[in-house]
């Protein structure tokens, strides 16, 4: 799988305390690592050169060599995508605009390039033919949840999703073989995302993961899991340009599903036009 600084910081929670000091270094002044000599990297964190080996290693590189490159060539796909990042208090809201749509730029680059196409076809597979699909999520993946079970229930599926707590638990004493569960979680860990993710499995359901971890219980322990790329390092709120890449694969696993029936897909949008264009309010007096 290729790598970048989103991986890296996935990787982290598997590091001794040490590397995770130089690793958090590197993903704060990556750019400023990709210039260093290794004894300045060790200066810096206060850290042995051995530590810093030892920590390239673990994070997937032969030496400091490969992690230098590795973070260059970073540096010039960002370039070339006009990635910005960082947000400061002084940014205006026309900064902070360039800035939001050049991250989701790089997110959709970096998921669409680097996403399991294997897996994703075995998740669409897996999807097609499953007698239900349940899907699950809390917090801010219930916007993807709803949004991912209505396109499915266009597609002509039997989806359910559940974005509370006691009503995920309890819709897991209906799954069977022969259902599939569909579990987002952009940290991977959600407690109850993995807990519904664990009781499916015991009675015999499909499960398909989509995150933004591959550390995560919920990649690891998925019999099919789909990675989301984003660098959400550099902002101060969680997911912020990985809900685009989120809604993209969805939208791309409905679409795949759809086009299996390309003419069943072709009637049901014209009824569900009609049903939703007969829809009428009644104007307030």
């Amino acid at each position: 799988m290729e790598k970048n600084l989103s991986t890296i910081k996935s990787i982290m929670p598997s590091l001794t305390k040490t590397e995770r000091k130089i690793a958090e270094y590197i993903l704060k002044e990556p750019y400023t690592v990709s210039r260093m000599l290794i004894t300045e990297l060790a200066k810096a964190t206060g850290c042995a050169k051995s530590a810093v080996i030892r920590c390239c290693n673990s994070l997937g590189f032969s030496g400091f060599t490969e992690l230098k490159l590795f973070l260059a060539e970073e540096q010039a796909k960002n370039r070339e995508l006009n990635f910005t990042p960082y947000i400061y208090p002084q940014d205006n809201e026309g900064d902070i605009l360039n800035k939001i749509f050049s991250a989701n730029t790089k997110t959709l680059h970096d998921t669409a390039e680097k996403i399991d196409r294997t897996v994703l076809k075995k998740a669409i597979d897996t999807i097609s033919s499953a007698e239900r699909i349940y899907i699950y999520g809390v917090g801010t993946s219930s916007s993807v949840v709803n949004d991912f079970c209505y396109r499915l229930m266009l597609s002509g599926k039997n989806a359910v999703c559940f974005c509370d707590i006691a009503s995920m638990k309890i819709s897991t004493m209906n799954i069977k073989e022969g259902d599939v569960a569909i579990c987002i979680s952009h940290s991977g860990n959600t407690q109850a995302t993995v807990d519904v993710l664990r009781l499916s499995k015991e009675r015999g359901a499909k499960t398909v993961s989509i995150t933004g971890n591959q550390s995560s219980l919920i990649y690891k322990e998925s019999d099919l899991s789909l990675l989301i790329f984003s660098d959400e390092i550099n902002y101060p709120i969680e997911a912020i340009s990985a809900r685009i890449a989120y809604f993209s694969v969805i939208d791309a696993i409905s679409i795949a599903v759809s086009a299996r029936d390309m003419n069943g897909a072709y009637l049901r949008e014209k009824t569900a036009h009609e049903l939703i264009s007969g829809i009428r309010y009644k104007e307030k007096k």
